[in-house]
């Protein structure tokens, strides 16, 4: 790029393009152009946001990072919205009825899915008979765990094997979901 600006080449250009000399503002801006530097009018400024928010969509991760930032900044706030506001309060209380449908939903269908799965695995692998099979024994362990001691004997998980565990650990999930919910300032881009 050359330092200086030739208005008579440019000039010279723009009629063999145009068929006609350019106007002072058609130099000025392309004197601009030339250092690298474009001045936009509102109307091109905002099709120009409008086409990069359209473009973007944020990451799963960006999208968790925002959701739950509002613990560390704003959970006493997010509790006086909820006390001081009744469309929060409202907000709130179908955000806990549709997480508790949702977590219960993914705890049943997580569970029944890995039975369905280690049952097949140790079908094709030890055979059909659950109970006297050589499963490994630190992995016959973490099964037990998560699916019962009976998994083994009767094939069927159970879906609380520790109740207070397994209650504490739907409660605390359905509330940071629906407080999340609620509070989240994650917009939806459709």
């Amino acid at each position: 790029m050359n330092k200086e600006f030739d208005y008579v080449a440019f000039a010279k250009n723009f009629e063999a393009t145009n068929g006609r000399p350019p106007t002072a503002d058609e130099l000025d801006n392309a004197k601009w152009e030339h250092f690298g530097i474009r001045w936009h009018t509102p109307e091109e400024s905002q099709a120009e946001l409008e086409r990069i928010n359209a473009s973007y969509k944020p990451t799963w991760s960006e999208h968790l990072k925002d959701a739950l930032s509002f613990l560390g900044r704003g959970f006493f706030k997010a509790l006086f919205f909820v006390l001081m506001s009744p469309l929060y309060l409202t907000m709130l209380f179908f955000n806990l009825i549709k997480s508790a449908i949702g977590v219960f939903l993914v705890w049943f269908v997580s569970k029944f899915m890995f039975g369905l799965i280690i049952g097949i695995i140790t079908d094709v692998k030890y055979g059909s008979n659950l109970e006297s099979n050589p499963f490994p024994t630190p992995f016959r362990e973490i099964i037990d765990f998560i699916l019962g001691k009976e998994f083994f004997l009767n094939a069927l998980p159970n879906f609380f094997p520790h109740p207070v565990l397994d209650a504490w650990i739907i409660g605390i999930v359905i509330i940071l979901l629906a407080l999340v919910a609620t509070f989240s300032k994650v917009e939806e881009h459709k």
